[in-house]
């Protein structure tokens, strides 16, 4: 393909179910659970700059193995379930547009929820809460390239994708261990696929070291550790395929592994795979 890829046709949508294998461990600590979403997704617009106009909505969410952070995130997700989102060119989350809806929603929630919560968690905490939804993006560092919003916004549109012509990219996980991000070096190229409606896209990415807050993160580490001379060195890869509809561009199946570890201290592995139901 050497026209740049695009998302058609307007006002269509697409139901998906997200499988989410999660791993992490922090010295001798550990927590691995499987989550099933079921989300859909529409095309309001396509603008004149070839950005996107999408709602993204999600209809189901369970964790096979419920945890107390599973049940108040669950609560607090009620917020973000229904989304308006506009994107660049490439097809990444740029910026919430519902969000005076979203605070309507937290609104009529927040009483409820600070109750039913209110011996495990300080008022802070919901302020700080509340008080993101309200700051120009900062709510959106939480959902862009992770999760579902990082498969079904993976920035893959705008591009000519031709054989043996990989494109070079940078992406970043914002606040992805407390609040230091990880950068990553992206390598995207077509994959074979015998199926001619079908375009398979490859991505492989790597620690982008030049990038990364080294210092934030040693201090980080050492303080949660109590060690001041502890050795941080972080590793992190990723491996993406997305299978999309070459006539649309919309995704049929798509799945992400990414792998971040600290050597005896951290580890964070997560397998996310993408189905379209209808």
């Amino acid at each position: 393909m050497s026209l740049p890829l695009a998302l058609a046709p307007l006002e269509a949508s697409r139901t998906y179910q997200l499988t989410t294998t999660s791993f992490v461990r922090m010295n001798e600590a550990e927590e691995q659970n499987i989550y099933h979403t079921t989300a859909r997704q529409t095309l309001l617009e396509r603008k004149p700059n070839n950005t996107y106009r999408l709602a993204l909505e999600v209809l189901s969410f369970k964790a096979e193995n419920p945890t107390f952070f599973n049940n108040l995130a669950t609560d607090l997700n009620q917020v973000s379930n229904s989304l308006i989102i506009q994107t660049d060119v490439y097809g990444r989350l740029e910026r919430i547009e519902n969000k005076d809806e979203m605070l309507q929603t937290w609104q009529r929630l927040k009483s409820e929820i600070v109750e039913k919560y209110q011996k495990q968690c300080p008022p802070a905490f919901f302020e700080a809460f509340e008080r993101n939804l309200r700051l120009e993006n900062v709510f959106e560092k939480t959902l862009r390239n992770k999760g579902l919003h990082g498969l079904l916004l993976a920035g893959l549109y705008g591009y000519g994708y031709v054989p043996d012509a990989p494109v070079k990219g940078t992406r970043v996980l914002e606040q992805f261990i407390n609040n230091i991000d990880l950068p990553l070096r992206t390598t995207t190229t077509i994959a074979p696929t015998p199926n001619p409606t079908q375009l398979s896209i490859a991505v492989e990415g790597s620690l982008h070291q030049s990038a990364l807050r080294e210092d934030d993160l040693r201090r980080l580490f050492r303080t949660m550790a109590d060690n001041p001379v502890l050795k941080v060195s972080l590793t992190a890869t990723s491996q993406e395929r997305y299978d999309l509809d070459a006539a649309t561009g919309w995704v049929r199946q798509a799945e992400q592994r990414l792998q971040a570890e600290v050597p005896g201290i951290y580890q964070n592995a997560v397998h996310h795979r993408l189905e379209t139901v209808v």
